[in-house]
């Protein structure tokens, strides 16, 4: 999968790199490794990142979408939850 750095992983979500470099310490999305001091993603954070929209949009917390997350990386959606 094609990785992408901070900057274009930003500029393709429209989420400022401060706000990505929080939700990778909130455990909302893993960087997956460094290019020199560039956080790298894999493309996939970009889908991540629109759950996490929707679900902010829909009124939940972070640690609430947080909660949501499954250990492979995808989210456990509580429909009722969105309702």
């Amino acid at each position: 999968m094609r990785q992408l750095d901070i900057g274009e992983v930003a500029r393709r979500s429209g989420v400022p790199a401060s706000t990505l470099r929080y939700y990778e310490e909130k455990g909302l999305i893993a960087s997956s490794g460094r290019h020199g001091l560039r956080r790298l993603f894999d493309a996939g954070v970009l889908e991540r990142l629109a759950l996490i929209g929707l679900g902010r949009a829909a009124g939940l917390s972070l640690d609430e979408i947080a909660g949501m997350g499954a250990a492979d990386g995808a989210l456990r959606i509580d429909r009722a939850a969105l309702a």
